[in-house]
């Protein structure tokens, strides 16, 4: 039984949430207060933290903030519930390493599925190594192109050559092919037109980039969305993509 925490100075929101969960079938704590639900974290390191930006005493950030520092709970993913839809506000919890943002009011199977996919990416995650730039994999016809490290730099350019050979072009030829590029580093210029020229080896691909932390940079600063389906979260390309 896959273990929810839930972080919100709201008290109806958190009873929702102790109701719907528990009928899903998972274990579920709730609490009102920032400076507990970190006590919290650290006793019983639930799977995923569900959190509130707004909050009084510790705000979302700073709860955050805290979560990533210490070593017991900065790998528990944690996900952004709030009232708080605005567009600036989205990106900034995606840089501050939020898996997903959800504005209440949420669908309840939706905030399922969404929960089960990050709970399902860190079990893949944590039995991967992180050597490799660019790492592939596969799931049915689609191909998922993780990718790691600095973009533009010589190495990974090299990583592409080796990795987007012909016959892996070939072989996903007219089907859909996944970039998750969460764990890249900062988005310089040069960056932004080597994801682009990337982007481009997947023409005759049906592409999607699930964008993360650098969803804000490329929409500013590029027009890869223009060719490509963006997704800020691995949740959000499941749901359109009705992914099980």
């Amino acid at each position: 039984m896959n273990t929810v925490l839930a972080i919100d100075d709201d008290k109806t929101t958190l009873n929702l949430l102790n109701i719907q969960l528990s009928e899903l079938g998972y274990r579920i704590f709730t609490e009102s207060s920032g400076r507990q639900g970190l006590e919290i974290a650290k006793s019983f390191n639930p799977d995923i933290v569900l959190l509130d930006l707004h909050m009084p005493g510790m705000d979302g950030f700073q709860v955050l903030s805290a979560l990533k520092k210490d070593k017991a709970t900065k790998d528990i993913p944690v996900m952004m519930l709030t009232s708080d839809k605005g567009k600036a506000s989205v990106i900034d919890a995606m840089r501050h390493g939020v898996v997903d943002y959800i504005v209440k009011p949420y669908n309840p199977q939706n905030l399922d599925k969404k929960i089960k996919s990050v709970i399902g990416l860190r079990g893949h995650l944590q039995a991967d190594s992180y050597d490799d730039l660019i790492e592939v994999s596969r799931k049915g016809d689609m191909a998922l192109v993780t990718m790691r490290g600095g973009i533009s730099t010589k190495e990974f350019q090299s990583d592409v050559r080796t990795v987007f050979n012909a016959f892996f072009l070939k072989q996903i030829h007219g089907k859909k092919c996944i970039f998750d590029i969460r764990a890249v580093a900062d988005m310089s210029e040069s960056d932004l037109k080597s994801l682009k020229t990337y982007t481009e080896i997947f023409k005759d691909t049906e592409l999607h980039i699930v964008a993360g932390k650098h969803y804000g940079t490329i929409v500013a600063g590029s027009d890869i969305e223009e060719t490509v389906s963006l997704y800020l979260s691995f949740g959000d390309l499941e749901l359109a993509l009705n992914i099980d």
